[in-house]
């Protein structure tokens, strides 16, 4: 049930998306002149379709129609991350006109195969840090996007964990080495435990069996809850929920969908809001803008969603402070 109205925020969205709205009406994308627009995506076909409805719907209500007006040159790494360089370098090689690679990982590999073609990112925190632009207000080079947050959540995720588990003593990191959100996470996170006395355990993971294997060594390592900040994670989330089926295991998601499927909470900017929105990006570019001169934007939409189901099932009761903050709640 939600527990905030929306309406104020999507109005704030409306206003900033305008330019951009009231240009695909006034000059749609000519029928029968097709654009190719690669999609470096890191999970499955299955997966990549729910996570990337937002962007397709977004581009056609811009009037991007696929086969009318663009092509969407799709190709996924089936969740293994050590393939995403490879794939980009045979994308960038059937030459399309711009690169959407939603998670941070996918568009570095993309920036590393090329540095003409603009590359869209959809979510990451420090798009700085690992090369792709100079600046968030100027990218100053061939990619731009969304961000998920500038600062780490972790330490809010932490304060609202602790409420719910006072007297949780490991707490584990599960996280993809190639993404920068991992270490930056780690080390938000490492003098706040410190000082509480808990122990943190970091696990990472960039494929299916590796991840596999980073879950049952915190299972191993008696970790009160678990902490997740990947897109690796995210896309395994129902892989993630079967493995620590009863264990004693709270899981702290990064993004409200993985609250569906059996985290404990989730805090962090609404996914869909972000893949929705990096269509507006993309559009521009088609529409002849440049990624340089396009500012790297911000989420305006973030969610605090609680599973009262999966605390009931761990003996967590959660405080009606809590419960009014929230969103959303499952019960």
């Amino acid at each position: 049930m939600r527990r905030r109205d929306g309406l104020a925020l999507w109005a704030a969205m409306a206003v900033l998306a305008g330019p951009c709205a009231g240009l695909a009406r006034a000059q749609a994308p000519q029928v029968g002149k097709l654009r190719r627009v690669g999609v470096l995506a890191p999970s499955t076909v299955e997966r990549e379709a729910m996570t990337l409805k937002p962007f397709f719907d977004e581009m056609q209500r811009l009037g991007w129609v696929e086969g009318q007006t663009v092509i969407f040159d799709r190709v996924y790494a089936l969740d293994q991350y050590q393939e995403l360089p490879r794939l980009a370098l045979e994308l960038v090689a059937r030459k399309p006109e711009l690169i959407y690679a939603p998670p941070l990982p996918a568009a570095v590999a993309a920036k590393k195969a090329t540095t003409t073609i603009p590359v869209v990112f959809a979510t990451g925190t420090d798009p700085v840090g690992v090369g792709l632009v100079q600046s968030l207000a100027r990218p100053g080079g061939n990619a731009t996007g969304m961000i998920s947050v500038i600062d780490p959540l972790a330490p809010k995720s932490l304060e609202l964990l602790l409420q719910l588990m006072p007297a949780i003593r490991r707490l584990g990191l599960l996280g993809d080495a190639t993404d920068p959100r991992l270490s930056q996470d780690r080390d938000a996170l490492a003098p706040l435990l410190a000082a509480r006395g808990i122990q943190l355990v970091v696990a990472k993971a960039s494929d299916p069996r590796s991840f596999d294997a980073a879950v049952a060594q915190l299972v191993r390592d008696r970790v009160g809850a678990i902490m997740t900040n990947s897109a690796l994670t995210f896309n395994l989330r129902e892989r993630l929920q079967e493995q620590l089926r009863g264990q004693p295991i709270a899981v702290v998601g990064h993004r409200r969908e993985m609250v569906d499927v059996g985290a404990l909470f989730s805090y962090g900017a609404a996914l869909h809001d972000q893949i929705r929105r990096s269509a507006l990006v993309v559009d521009k570019i088609l529409r002849g803008a440049k990624p340089a001169d396009i500012p790297v934007e911000q989420p305006t939409l973030f969610e605090l969603v609680v599973n009262q189901k999966t605390a009931k099932a761990l003996g967590i009761k959660i405080p009606p402070s809590i419960l009014l903050r929230a969103d959303e709640v499952i019960e």
